[in-house]
C-alpha cells in the first residue's frame, strides 16, 4: 500500500473531510489531495512534502515518525524539486516601477520649466526697482533746484515742533516695551514625548511537529515587516491568519530575499515556514524571536495592539 493510500484510509476511517483535514492542518486542499495521490510533483519540494505528510500523519493519528520510515523508498529525491519563480511582492514591485518610468522623467523638466519662470521674474522685478529708484533720485535733484525762502521765526517755530514731537516719540518708544508681557517659560518649554519601543511578547508556545506560537505585539508605527531567507524555506503569510495571501504560497531562496510589506491598519499577521532556523522575521526593525530554533517547521501568529 502507498504513503498516500494510506493516509487517506487513515482520514476516513476518522470520518474526517479534506475541508476539515485543511482546516486542521492549514495545507491547502490540493496539496492534500497530491499527497493522496502520491502527486508530489506537485508539492513545492522534498523538504516540504515530508513536512506535510508529517502534518497529515500526525492530524490523522498515525505516527508521522513510523510512516516516514516505512515509506521512504517514495518520497522524493532533491533533483525532483521545481525551479523557484518570483514572488509576487517582487513582481508588483516591478510593475510599479515601470509604471512610474514617465512621470519620473517628466517631472525634472516641469522643475526646470519653473525654475527658468522665476528666474526671469526676479530679474523684472529688480529691474523695475532699479528705474523707480533712477526715478526718485531725478525727482529729488529737481527739487533742491527750486529752494523756497522761509522767515527765521517760522524756522525757529517748526524746530520747536520737530522737537516736542521727538520727545513724543521717544517716549512713547521707551513705554512700549514695558508694556510688552515676558514670556511664561512654562509655556515655552514642552517636554518631548517619550517614543515608544516596539515590544513583541510570546503569550503561547506551540507544540508537536508543526507547533504554532503566538505574540502579542505592541509600540508599532509604521507596521513595516520584512523576512529574510539563508536558505531554501517553504512559506505561506496570510493578513489575518486564514484572509489574504501577501505572498504567494511556495518555496523560496536567499535569492528572492528580502521580502517586504507593510501590513497598514491589519491587526494580525500569520506566518508559516519550513525552514525556521534559516528564517528571520522582523516588525518595524525589531526581530521575531523563535522559542524553539532548532525546530524547522513553525508557524508564528503575531496580534497588533
Amino acid at each position: 500500500m502507498e504513503i498516500g493510500e494510506r493516509l487517506r484510509e487513515a482520514r476516513e476511517s476518522k470520518g474526517l473531510s479534506l475541508e476539515s483535514l485543511q482546516e486542521t492542518t492549514k495545507i491547502q486542499k490540493r496539496y492534500l489531495q497530491a499527497i493522496e495521490k502520491n502527486e508530489f510533483q506537485v508539492l513545492p519540494g522534498k523538504f516540504y512534502t515530508r513536512a506535510f505528510i508529517r502534518e497529515y500523519a500526525s492530524a490523522v493519528g498515525l505516527d508521522p515518525e513510523v510512516v516516514m520510515e516505512e515509506h521512504k523508498g517514495e518520497l522524493p529525491t532533491f533533483d525532483e524539486e521545481s525551479t523557484v519563480q518570483y514572488s509576487r511582492v517582487q513582481r508588483t514591485k516591478k510593475e510599479a516601477t515601470q509604471k512610474s518610468g514617465p512621470s519620473s522623467r517628466v517631472l525634472p523638466t516641469i522643475l526646470t520649466v519653473g525654475l527658468i519662470i522665476g528666474l526671469i521674474f526676479v530679474i523684472w522685478l529688480v529691474w523695475q526697482n532699479m528705474s523707480g529708484a533712477e526715478d526718485g533720485s531725478t525727482a529729488t535733484d529737481n527739487g533742491s533746484n527750486n529752494e523756497i525762502s522761509v522767515p527765521e521765526d517760522s524756522q525757529s517755530e517748526t524746530s520747536e515742533d520737530q522737537q516736542e514731537a521727538e520727545g513724543n516719540e521717544d517716549g512713547s518708544e521707551s513705554e512700549e516695551p514695558a508694556s510688552e508681557e515676558e514670556p511664561d517659560p512654562e509655556e515655552e518649554e514642552t517636554p518631548a514625548e517619550d517614543e515608544e519601543e516596539v515590544a513583541i511578547q510570546l503569550v503561547q508556545e506551540g507544540t508537536g511537529s508543526f507547533p504554532e506560537h503566538t505574540y502579542d505585539v505592541s509600540g508599532t508605527t509604521e507596521r513595516s515587516v520584512t523576512i529574510e531567507l539563508t536558505g531554501r524555506a517553504y512559506m505561506e503569510v496570510q493578513a489575518p491568519k486564514s484572509g489574504e495571501d501577501l505572498v504567494t504560497a511556495k518555496e523560496y531562496t536567499a535569492e528572492d530575499s528580502p521580502i517586504s510589506f507593510d501590513l497598514g491598519d491589519k491587526a494580525e499577521l500569520y506566518i508559516k515556514t519550513g525552514n525556521a532556523p534559516g528564517t528571520t522575521v522582523t516588525i518595524d526593525g525589531k526581530k521575531v524571536p523563535y522559542p524553539n530554533p532548532e525546530v524547522s517547521t513553525q508557524k508564528l501568529l503575531l496580534q497588533f495592539n
